[in-house]
């Protein structure tokens, strides 16, 4: 029987479609028991949704099914009879966690609210997934993906400046507040103890869908920056993609400091002029500089430049095929693509293994289930139960302690070594629940989130890093130096967690190998967050968000049409930060089952296309059929798109998923004749003349707000969205009831973004934004490790570096 590294946990799956079976799939993954309880002879609805294994449609033929629900069992359960809700009960006695996403109140009304199911198990932690969260005036609101996309800002990010805001290819959001849900009932997990109480977990996927846009949200609360498409056109330069002789290259002039040295290889004596050094310098001149490195790019193919890129340090990447990816030998050797177990019907399937690896945590190629393949199994030998003598439940003991009242990451220290965006996300999540995060800094170059300037203190004035540094402490140190190294390294005898991002080898460089660290600390965790991992040919190679989406295949995904330039999603970083602090807290679970420490190898390129777009590789990889971009249609939902309003760049998502609604749709604006006209009778023939409908649509469209439309249309049971900028997603009602805002105890009178999840135990806090440099050396130095004061260095600013400071 495989053991992995949550197998001591039993986990019930009420959960369909995309959010809530990603977030089960982890746990199975990592040796969780779920058991998955679908309807009946339909099971869960993603079942009859394709692409389908051979393009054979059938109930166990679904593709974006056997991705999300490998390793799992399936039950299958009628609730709505006394004998199902009874049979669910006593599951909920022997369970540790549930997960539910159905729509707000419908487990009350199934007698399953948090009250009623705490009765039942005490113990349990119980994480209900929904569009909106379980209160506010959008509780009960309809949407698909690309509505949750427009409602939580990161549709207006995303495409050209001068077409509609376009949706995401991948359910970004979706899977979003997947992770989000295994990493919060990870917390209530490690807060419960081996004997506390359960709570649960409140997870709005449009608040946990925000978090990919934090740093946008940040400049505007705190600056007034108002930023919407552009195009994909990046504030720094390079930093994009753009054409080349065979297709698109991801050029990214980063790390910068290694610009100077690069640029020769654009074979173009202009960019070597003093004018194009620094980075403020190639901003202000954009068109400029791109001129000077297009000719060359269009004289040689994608894989050559990728490669000539990175031979001369420079993070560049490719837009890559899914065929592409499956080809590129990173993969291949670390074997990312491996055979499933064997399902009775449709044999193996080649699908990605772990988001992220270590020789404690392995994962399991599981299959997914027959619908009620384990009825019989679950029924009896594992419940010891029949199905038609159900025994009375037991009474839970009365004696069991409360879990702690503080943050469920209380007592966990964390030591981040870290630059740019990822992980230090995944440490802000880590400290926003109560871990004491410090972030290791390197003053004479300083994170890029610091800004430009060393001058008047500027560096502590920025609110990206008042944003992703937010809750932590800083410990500004030269680690080149023998004397700083020894303090980190007394520091490591009292840490439990390590986050780091550097290339493999730049630790073991600064005498920090994790051989180093677990000789002292043996129990010390390691989550090493490199761009390609820590093995393979391309291990030692730098990477971005910029160059990552574009290598891992995301990026070919998401364009208005087939026969257009993708555009990036919002916002892959950030994604994989989350699974970052999934990492770092599946480890430490297992610390505590197994007494070891532990070093987690996460790939970025992998985490990101496991967290976004397994699906889309599972069906090239048995149909040999790659997913087309479809701008803002949907290959179910007709009509589908995204429609112009009344004011100015306002825009609103509608999706008609039925006939039904689509009389519905036409009554509620007044247009019945649409219903009645035969191009437009049908889905089919709705599909087939869309480009005539969207006109249509939008001459009613533009006679009203974004917000009219939406309102109008969800108080008629229809899906509908507006499309929010950052200064309305900022100021939305809905948003605000749930007290999502936060304002930090101290430090700032300025609002940040909340939290992804709420909890009703323990949740986030917001205690101060992130720190000024070397804010809290001296408490580290001196009073947490006994140094004395002279130990203390007092930086100068003659000393200091950014980032964006050329060698």
């Amino acid at each position: 029987m495989f053991k992995g590294a949550l197998s001591h946990l039993k986990v019930i799956d009420l959960t369909q479609y995309i959010a809530g079976p990603y977030c089960t799939k982890l746990f199975a993954g990592f040796g969780a028991e779920v058991i998955k309880v679908e309807q009946p002879v339909s099971g869960d609805p993603l079942r009859e949704l394709g692409p389908f294994i051979n393009n054979e449609p059938g109930i166990e033929r679904s593709i974006p099914f056997h991705w999300l629900n490998s390793g799992k069992k399936s039950l299958t359960l009628n609730l709505e009879t006394s004998k199902g809700i009874e049979i669910l009960k006593q599951l909920i006695a022997q369970a540790d966690v549930l997960v539910e996403n159905f729509a707000p109140t419908v487990m009350s009304e199934l007698g399953f609210s948090y009250d009623a199911v705490r009765e039942i198990n005490p113990a349990i932690v119980m994480t209900s997934i929904s569009n909106f969260g379980q209160d506010g005036p959008y509780r009960d609101y309809r949407a698909n993906e690309a509505i949750l996309y427009a409602l939580s800002g990161g549709m207006d990010a995303t495409g050209d400046e001068d077409k509609a805001p376009l949706a995401s290819r991948p359910s970004i959001t979706q899977y979003t507040a997947g992770m989000h849900a295994y990493l919060g009932i990870l917390m209530a997990l490690l807060q419960r103890g081996d004997a506390g109480e359960g709570q649960h977990i409140d997870v709005s996927i449009q608040e946990s869908a925000i978090e990919n846009i934090e740093l946008r949200l940040t400049a505007y609360l705190h600056k007034g920056n108002l930023s919407t498409r552009t195009s994909d056109n990046s504030e720094c330069v390079p930093w994009q993609c753009y054409p080349c002789r065979d297709g698109y290259v991801a050029v990214v002039g980063g790390p910068v400091r290694k610009w100077k040295k690069a640029a020769p290889l654009f074979e173009e004596p202009g960019l070597l002029e003093d004018r194009f050094f620094h980075m403020l310098d190639r901003m202000a001149s954009r068109h400029e500089v791109e001129s000077l490195i297009k000719p060359w790019l269009m004289r040689h193919d994608k894989k050559k430049i990728f490669e000539l890129g990175l031979s001369k340090g420079l993070a560049f990447g490719y837009q890559a095929t899914l065929a592409e990816v499956f080809e590129f030998e990173q993969h291949q050797v670390r074997e990312f693509f491996l055979e499933t177990e064997t399902h009775p019907e449709v044999g193996q399937l080649k699908s990605c293994q772990a988001p992220f690896r270590s020789a404690n945590i392995p994962w399991r190629m599981g299959r997914a289930p027959l619908l009620g393949e384990h009825n019989q199994e679950v029924y009896t030998h594992e419940r010891g139960f029949s199905l038609t003598d159900i025994p009375q439940l037991k009474e839970k003991s009365n004696g069991m302690p409360h879990q702690k009242k503080n943050l469920p990451l209380s007592g966990i220290r964390v030591l981040e070594i870290s630059r740019e965006w990822a992980c230090p996300h995944a440490g802000r999540i880590l400290a926003d629940f109560g871990a004491e995060v410090i972030k290791i800094e390197y003053p004479r170059r300083m994170e890029s989130s610091r800004g430009f300037s060393t001058k008047n203190k500027a560096y502590n004035q920025q609110p990206a890093f008042h944003q992703l540094h937010r809750n932590k402490k800083s410990l500004a140190v030269d680690l080149n130096e023998e004397v700083d190294r020894e303090i980190v390294k007394n520091l490591i005898h009292q840490t439990d967690i390590v986050l780091e991002n550097t290339r493999p080898n730049v630790l073991k460089k600064l005498g920090f190998s994790y051989e180093v660290l677990k000789s002292i600390k043996p129990s010390i965790i390691l989550v090493s967050m490199s761009a390609y991992g820590q093995t393979g040919p391309y291990a030692s190679y730098p990477g971005y968000g910029a160059s990552i989406e574009p290598i891992s295949g995301i990026h070919s995904l998401t364009a208005y049409s087939p026969d257009t330039e993708a555009r990036r999603i919002r916002e892959i970083d950030m994604t994989n930060g989350i699974m970052g602090a999934c990492a770092a807290l599946t480890a430490l679970l297992n610390r505590q089952k197994i007494g070891q420490g532990d070093w987690i190898d996460l790939s970025q390129v992998e985490a990101a296309i496991h967290a976004l777009a397994g699906e889309h590789f599972l069906k090239y990889a048995v149909n040999g059929e790659t997913t087309l971009p479809i701008g803002n249609r949907h290959p179910d939902y007709l009509p589908h798109g995204c429609y112009p309003c009344r004011e100015e760049s306002q825009w609103v998502v509608i999706a008609i998923s039925s006939d039904a609604e689509w009389m519905t749709f036409c009554q509620t604006i007044e247009q019945q004749e649409w219903s009645q006209d035969p191009r437009f009778a049908t889905s089919e023939n709705r599909r087939k003349h869309h480009d005539e409908l969207d006109k249509l649509i939008a001459t009613w469209t533009l006679q009203k707000t974004h917000y009219e439309v939406m309102h109008l249309l969800q108080d008629r049971g229809l899906m509908a969205g507006a499309v929010l900028n950052i200064a309305e997603l900022c100021q939305d009602p809905h948003l605000q009831q749930r007290n999502y805002w936060q304002k930090p105890s101290s430090g700032s009178d300025k609002f940040f973004p909340g939290f992804p999840f709420q909890m009703s135990t323990g949740g986030g806090v917001l205690k101060h934004p992130g720190p000024d440099l070397g804010e809290d050396n001296r408490t580290i130095i001196c009073d947490l490790l006994g140094y004395p004061e002279e130990q203390v260095k007092s930086w100068q600013e003659e000393e200091l570096g950014t980032d964006y400071d050329p060698e």
